[in-house]
C-alpha cells in the first residue's frame, strides 16, 4: 500500500482493466444505466479522499484491496466497493451514495 502523489490524469491503459471489472459486476447494467454509480470512476473524487484533498489510499493488487475494504466494512458496519483507479495504477476502495454514513454526507 502506498499514497500516490500523481497529477491527477486519466490512464486509458487503466480504463481497459476497470471496464472488464464493471461488467464482471452481477449489478452491472445498474450500476451504469439506473444508479449511475459506475460512471463516477471517471470524477476525479474516485481518486481525491474528498475531506482532505490528498490521493486515496492506493493498493496495487485487487486482493490487498480486498482485505482492506472487508476489515473496513466490519469496522464501520457498510460495505466498501473495490475499484481499479484511471487516474493511477492501483485499486482504491470506496462507498458510492447509497452506504454513505452521515459522518460521509454531513461531515460531522
Amino acid at each position: 500500500m502506498y499514497i500516490c502523489a500523481m497529477k491527477p490524469r486519466i490512464k486509458w491503459r487503466n480504463f481497459k482493466i476497470w471496464i472488464k471489472d464493471q461488467f464482471k459486476r452481477k449489478t452491472w447494467f445498474r450500476n451504469f444505466f439506473i444508479t449511475g454509480n459506475a460512471w463516477g470512476g471517471f470524477s476525479i473524487n474516485s481518486h481525491i479522499n474528498q475531506h482532505t484533498g490528498q490521493p486515496k489510499i492506493t493498493y496495487n493488487h485487487f486482493e490487498s484491496a480486498q482485505k482492506a475494504a472487508e476489515k473496513m466494512g466490519k469496522k464501520h458496519n457498510t460495505h466498501f466497493s473495490i475499484y481499479k483507479c484511471l487516474y493511477c495504477d492501483g485499486y482504491h476502495i470506496g462507498k458510492n451514495r447509497d452506504n454513505k454514513t452521515e459522518y460521509d454526507k454531513n461531515g460531522s
